[in-house]
């Protein structure tokens, strides 16, 4: 299947879900997001290609390939599968904000998959986002204390993996991202965040070590040129998403929209 009869086709899945849909604002929302589905995929494409030049990491944007591009269609899916499940399981205004949250760590898995960098002027838009979240949900202390424990906690487990392997596994944006999603998860759902990053973070490390697929960047100063390191921002991206459904998965409020004759 295509690229482009994908995204059709899963756009009008969507639309049929937001259609078939008992409360008038949900329904909206979710053409919203089936709406942004396909415009999220050209931003993403495009951002991709030039963020990297302002950044100075490349001279020039590069091509986009096939590869390229089914990544960020599966990316762009997967977070519009999310954002639809965060609207059936939760309060619309908590939705929305969810919603943000897995964007911003959508466009970062993304870049730091395929460069194997994130960028500050990303990741301090989404951990001031997160903050000033907490903050409108009566719980900035909550948003405060996840982010600073995301941080203390990956700065430490990566120090901790780079003295015993003697490499160097340590990177600002890594601990910046985790710090972003600490803040957008809260203190509440912190263990979940960083337990479900870890192990993703782990599976991913040995696919790649079982496939040989070489690390993104550099790791050994001196040693081996390749080693099993698989960028952080997935991890992080799909620990955060996983954090913020089971967190509101349990009663699923939103599903009674759907049920005939609840």
């Amino acid at each position: 299947m295509g690229d482009k009869l994908l995204s059709a086709a899963a756009m009008a899945v969507m639309v049929v879900w937001s259609v078939l849909a008992r409360d008038s604002t949900i329904s909206v929302a979710g053409i919203g997001v089936a709406i942004w589905f396909p415009i999220s995929i050209l931003l993403y494409q495009c951002l991709l290609r030039w963020l990297p030049v302002i950044g100075g990491i490349r001279t020039k944007p590069v091509a986009a390939t096939s590869q390229w591009k089914r990544e960020i269609t599966a990316g762009c899916l997967l977070t519009a599968s999310l954002s639809i499940a965060f609207l059936a399981s939760m309060p619309l205004p908590s939705a929305l904000a969810d919603i943000i949250a897995i964007n911003f760590a959508c466009l970062c898995a993304l870049l730091d998959r395929r460069e194997g960098w994130l960028p500050n002027y990303v990741l301090i838009p989404m951990l001031l986002t997160g903050l000033l979240m907490g903050m409108m949900r009566d719980n900035p202390n909550g948003a405060i204390l996840g982010a600073t424990a995301a941080w203390v906690v990956t700065s430490l487990a990566l120090v901790f993996i780079s003295v015993s392997l003697r490499a160097n596994f340590l990177s600002g944006g890594d601990i910046t991202m985790a710090s972003a999603c600490g803040a957008w998860a809260g203190i509440e759902n912190i263990s979940i965040f960083l337990l479900i990053s870890a192990f993703l973070h782990w599976l991913f490390c040995i696919i790649m070590r079982h496939f040989s697929i070489q690390a993104t960047r550099p790791v050994y100063l001196q040693g081996p040129d390749r080693a099993w390191v698989q960028p952080m921002g997935p991890s992080f991206a799909l620990g955060l998403a996983l954090a913020l459904l089971a967190h509101n998965v349990p009663g699923l409020p939103g599903w009674k929209y759907f049920i005939p004759g609840y």
